[in-house]
């Protein structure tokens, strides 16, 4: 055989192992659960276990699941016409291929299949779950099948009611009239006998689900309620086992207890029960190994009793249920958190803001009392420079009067007696001249005296001395000073009235210089407790008279007064409408 020869045999072989590679991946495709359900696939208490199945098994096959559901709707006993329907709708489902495993969910569902086994599917493994062990042990499966059983130990629900409600004298029975429900209450009825003489059991199987929510919600004390199945009430409606539980919590009187995980914070008290999630996952472990392992030789089967009791906070706060007669190895779930818990970001960052915001708020308050110190400070300060100011002015004041002005005058008398012995008419010229500057001078001096400090305002009050300094503006300016003074009945303290008077006084000096005014009204009153000042002119405003500010030395020499003494100043002054200067000081009781 040449080589060119052997390489093309070689390489024929090797296209026809792909060739039939390719078909057996195509022929072997996903893998294919059938599930039956009982009551619908969103039927409690039964939905928790199917979803938990196919979760769980998709999750855990390294193969792809394409998941066929039946729904047979047993609710109530199907007539022979029907159930030969279906069988043939699941036999043309299947026509090309039997599934890979079959799973059934409840007991109707698993006797169904089982009645019909033989002409569906007899090859194809079978997983019976959502049963009990004791309606296990009367279903025929084969020694290549597996079942997920729960184990409801049904003395223990009476012993959880009696032992956090010890109290407890009846205990009303929910469960309605289908097939499987009568089953269930038979062996109900024959496990609780052994509590007769300690509870009385009321039995709601004969009514509709309208007239059990009317006899729930009119229980006498002492009552519980055991929410066992309800599929099918007396009247022949199906129900939802949940939806049913909820309009028969709404208006209990009673707390309620159940069998089913999935009833856990749906409006049961809690206490054992029946793990659905755990059954659904075995579920997935018994397909997986269906189609994993050599067929075994007897049932694989699986039962799963009560878990630990569990309680729901919400409802044994309702009812109060005292915590302290839970079992030691209680749960509770559904239990409000704290505020710690909650909101503990929000607690840390509100904390350490309001840590911030108070230390900055300490330090605001530290630098408003020094600053307040320190504005009291320049207060005291500024007060005492006017102080010292109008102790100067009164000091040089008094020395000009009593000293210089004397003086002068004593000067002027001499020339005047020098006059009348002057010996020529050139000397009694001069000496007159001499004579008539010293009593200008003099005047002059007086003038001077009279404004480093008023004589008048210590004499005979502050209305004399205004009036005295508005006739000395009137007599040198050509304004006309119109006068409004209320006699002042109370005594004026000699800070207050200097402040008004100098207030006033610089008022007045404004308008000579600046204000181009025709005339000025001075008013003096007594006004809420103090004396109120105005003065008012007629002139071109502060805002248009040239050089003059609000902040101007004088403005600002007049607030500073007026503030030292705790009064008020306002300037109001508009363009060729005048300006007012209104000012008000306290007077103090006893001052």
């Amino acid at each position: 055989m040449s080589p060119r020869t052997l390489r093309m045999r070689i390489a024929l072989v090797w296209l026809l192992l792909a060739g039939f590679v390719a078909i057996g991946a195509e022929a072997a495709g996903p893998r294919r659960v059938l599930t039956l359900h009982s009551f619908g696939r969103d039927f409690a208490p039964y939905d928790t276990i199917a979803s938990t199945f196919r979760t769980d098994l998709a999750r855990r096959s390294a193969e792809p699941i394409n998941f066929v559901d039946a729904n047979l709707d047993l609710s109530r006993a199907p007539n022979e016409g029907e159930e030969r329907f279906f069988v043939e709708y699941l036999r043309a489902r299947f026509e090309q291929a039997p599934p890979d495993v079959v799973v059934t969910i409840g007991p109707p569902a698993a006797r169904f299949y089982l009645r019909h086994r033989s002409e569906l599917f007899p090859a194809t493994p079978l997983v019976v779950g959502a049963l009990d062990e004791r309606i296990l042990k009367q279903l025929p499966i084969g020694p290549a099948d597996a079942a997920v059983a729960g184990k409801v130990d049904l003395p223990a629900l009476v012993s959880n009611i009696l032992t956090v409600l010890p109290d407890t004298e009846t205990i009303s029975v929910v469960i309605g009239s289908s097939e499987l429900e009568r089953f269930w209450k038979a062996e109900l009825q024959r496990e609780f006998a052994q509590f007769e003489g300690r509870v009385g059991f009321e039995w709601l199987d004969k009514l509709s689900l309208v007239q059990m929510q009317q006899r729930i919600a009119t229980l006498p004390a002492r009552s519980a309620v055991l929410y066992a199945y309800m599929i099918v009430d007396a009247a022949g409606i199906p129900h939802e086992q949940r939806a049913a539980l909820e309009t028969l919590r709404s208006t209990a009187s009673a707390p309620i207890f159940g069998i089913y995980e999935s009833e856990l914070g749906k409006g049961v008290a809690g206490g054992p029960y029946s793990s659905q999630k755990k059954r659904g996952e075995h579920m997935a472990t018994a397909a997986l190994r269906s189609w994993g392992a050599p067929a075994p030789s007897q049932p694989r089967l699986d039962v799963i009793g009560f878990e630990p009791p569990v309680y729901d906070w919400r409802e044994l706060e309702r009812w109060k249920i005292d915590k302290a007669r839970l079992p030691p190895d209680s749960e509770i779930r559904f239990r409000p958190p704290s505020i710690w818990e909650e909101h503990r970001v929000a607690v840390l960052a509100t904390s350490a803001a309001l840590v911030f915001q108070a230390a900055l708020i300490v330090a605001l308050l530290i630098q408003r009392v020094e600053r307040r110190k320190a504005e009291r400070e320049a207060q005291h300060f500024g007060g005492r420079i006017l102080t010292a100011q109008e102790d100067d002015r009164r000091r040089l004041a008094r020395e000009l009067h009593d000293d210089v002005t004397q003086r002068l005058a004593a000067l002027a008398i001499d020339a005047a007696r020098a006059q009348g012995h002057a010996g020529s008419s050139a000397a009694t010229t001069a000496l007159d001249a001499i004579r008539l500057g010293l009593v200008k001078l003099s005047e002059d001096v007086h003038a001077l005296s009279y404004r480093l400090h008023p004589s008048v305002l210590e004499d005979l009050g502050l209305v004399a001395a205004l009036k005295a300094e508005c006739g000395r503006v009137a007599r040198q300016q050509p304004i006309r000073v119109d006068l409004d003074l209320e006699a002042i009945t109370r005594k004026v303290p000699p800070n207050t009235a200097i402040c008004v008077f100098r207030v006033a006084q610089e008022a007045l000096r404004n308008v000579v210089r600046h204000a181009k005014a025709g005339s000025v009204e001075v008013s003096l009153r007594a006004h809420q407790g103090g004396i109120a000042l105005t003065v008012h002119d007629d002139g071109q405003g502060i805002g248009s008279a040239p050089g003059d500010a609000r902040t101007s030395l004088g403005l600002v020499s007049m607030r500073e007064r007026v503030r030292l003494v705790g009064g008020r100043l306002e300037v109001v002054s508009r363009p060729d409408h005048g300006t007012s200067v209104i000012a008000w000081v306290p007077l103090q009781e006893g001052a």
